[in-house]
């Protein structure tokens, strides 16, 4: 399926912009149809997912399958290291499903092509140059994340040398989320508090510019839904 955006007025277009101009982030309420964006949440539930994190100074990718081969001593013993290691350093830990990388393999299933597809059609591009005044944007890559109870992201600010990246985006496909559970969006102010902290609310588009630290803070043991979203980066060709 192909998303369709929705509407967006002039003077919501006109906000929006004057606060990623201000604030260098933004959110975009109901940025899909919703029928689209619950269709899209129903495919990413299906979705095969790796386990991401660090080990050392490198990303690591843990494959589901491995994983389930482990003895529960082992899990445990895994996801304390991932825990001690993020006391000090940058560190993450969630459920990555690549659609971008995928798409480049020719290994992409056809509802995530289409997404891809849609991301960087001329509506969706447009759109986001138009509301970030950014006019060399031209390509977007895209991943699923998935979030479950314990999972985090300490602070980044996005920037990789040579990926040419000026905004990140997050689609969020929960269709429902409590401020309690964790999953924030937050933004790490210079006096060291939080400046700033997007609820994952579905079906909206969080937008904020390279570079920009942030964070994902855990999501709680008590949380009642995994926290889905598209995720990536727009970019220079």
């Amino acid at each position: 399926m192909t998303p369709n955006l929705a509407p967006l007025t002039e003077p919501q277009r006109a906000a929006i912009r004057e606060r990623l101009a201000r604030s260098g982030r933004a959110q975009v309420d109901g940025v899909l149809i919703e029928a689209d964006a619950l269709a899209l949440h129903r495919a990413a539930v299906q979705a095969e997912y790796n386990v991401v994190t660090r080990r050392g100074s490198g990303h690591v990718d843990l494959p589901a399958a491995w994983l389930a081969s482990l003895t529960p001593q082992q899990k445990t013993g895994l996801g304390q290291a991932v825990q001690a290691s993020a006391r000090d350093d940058f560190q993450y830990l969630y459920d990555n499903h690549p659609i971008y990388d995928l798409a480049e393999a020719g290994q992409v299933a056809p509802v995530w092509a289409e997404l891809l597809a849609f991301l960087n059609g001329e509506a969706f591009l447009s759109l986001m140059r138009d509301l970030t005044g950014e006019p060399r944007i031209a390509l977007a890559d895209a991943q699923l994340t998935r979030f479950r109870a314990g999972h985090f992201l300490t602070e980044h600010d996005d920037h990789a040398e040579g990926k040419n990246r000026f905004f990140a985006y997050v689609l969020n496909l929960t269709p429902a989320w409590r401020i309690e559970w964790g999953g924030l969006l937050a933004f790490h102010g210079a006096d060291g508090n939080v400046a700033e902290a997007f609820t994952p609310r579905f079906n909206t588009l969080n937008l904020l510019k390279v570079p920009s630290p942030h964070s994902v803070t855990q999501i709680a043991l008590s949380a009642g839904a995994e926290r889905i979203s598209v995720t990536g980066w727009l970019r220079a060709g």
